[in-house]
């Protein structure tokens, strides 16, 4: 099957996932940027970070001129709009931290969401599949890392065990391999999004990970 299509339907569900994912990984950076106690300017710059990182450093990869969020800047706004009550508005404040302990649940979202936009995006540039591949992975990992970053945190993407690049990686995977199959570009998309978000949640909350490298001993193996 030749999956180079430039359809309408698909650029359309591609702008969708994009922008569903821009705002879940800014909501996501509002989070953490509230477990930190950061202000107004502080959360808005962790939610900016978070929603265009992952897709900035695929489009440079990419050659893709201009960014995405330059083509699309009612993207920051829409951002704002959020920040300023989730900021300010007490009770919306109580609703984070609480959402906080659960926020893993709303980065998985933001995870699947950008690797399927990634994979798609660069397929329609006509790449071999496995850089397409990669670039799923970049998209959907390189937001969160620069977040970690800025608060000094290490990034999920170098911790041991936890599925997280992986998840990434075969959920892009399901979603190329289902458009190879024949299925419509909607329930591939679907399927490379569900598969990323049900191997995050299996990985935090029933601790499924892959193979603990060799030198952990055995005191970080039980720590973890």
């Amino acid at each position: 099957m030749d999956i180079y299509f430039p359809v309408v339907k698909a650029e359309l569900v591609l702008a969708v996932v994009e922008a569903a994912a821009v705002l879940a990984s800014a909501i996501a950076g509002m989070l953490i940027a509230s477990h930190k106690r950061m202000d107004l300017v502080g959360a808005y710059a962790l939610a900016c970070v978070n929603a265009f990182g992952g897709g900035t450093v695929r489009d440079l990869l990419l050659d893709n001129r201009p960014f995405y969020w330059m083509q699309h800047p009612a993207y920051f706004i829409a951002i704002f709009v959020i920040c300023v009550p989730f900021v300010y508005n007490a009770r919306m404040y109580r609703v984070a931290t609480e959402v906080h302990r659960r926020s893993v649940k709303v980065d998985a979202m933001g995870l699947a969401l950008f690797t399927v936009a990634g994979v798609g995006i660069a397929l329609a540039r006509e790449v071999p599949l496995v850089v397409a591949l990669l670039m799923g992975v970049v998209t959907g990992t390189a937001g969160g890392v620069l977040r970690d970053v800025v608060v000094n945190e290490l990034p999920d993407l170098f911790r041991p065990g936890g599925l997280y690049a992986t998840a990434s990686l075969l959920g892009g995977a399901a979603f190329i391999a289902a458009l190879e199959q024949d299925l419509s570009y909607g329930y591939a998309t679907a399927i490379g999004i569900a598969t990323v978000i049900v191997l995050r949640l299996l990985s935090v909350r029933l601790g499924v990970t892959i193979p603990a490298p060799q030198w952990m001993t055995d005191t970080e193996r039980e720590a973890r």
